[in-house]
C-alpha cells in the first residue's frame, strides 16, 4: 500500500512536471505572408530583408516552397519590383 502511494505521488509529480512532450507547431509561412501584407508602408530596406528572410527560410526548408502561401509572399514582394 505504502508503495502504491509512493508510486502514485511520484507519477502526479512528474505529470505535473511534464505536462506534455509535444511542442507547438509554428507556421512560419503564415506569419511570413501576414507581414507580407504590410510591406507597402516599409521602407525599400525593409522589403529587401524581408524577402532575403523569406528566402532563408525557404532555403533551410525546401519543401516549405509548397505551402499555399508561398506563391502570394512571393506576389506581395514582387509586386514592390524587388525580386
Amino acid at each position: 500500500m505504502k508503495k502504491s502511494i509512493v508510486f502514485l505521488f511520484t507519477a502526479l509529480l512528474f505529470s505535473w512536471l511534464f505536462p506534455s512532450c509535444e511542442k507547438e507547431v509554428i507556421d512560419y509561412m503564415e506569419s511570413y505572408y501576414t507581414e507580407s501584407m504590410g510591406l507597402k508602408s516599409v521602407t525599400i530596406d525593409s522589403v529587401r530583408a524581408f524577402n532575403s528572410k523569406v528566402d532563408n527560410y525557404v532555403t533551410m526548408y525546401p519543401s516549405e516552397k509548397e505551402h499555399p502561401l508561398y506563391p502570394k509572399i512571393k506576389t506581395n514582394i514582387k509586386m514592390l519590383h524587388l525580386a
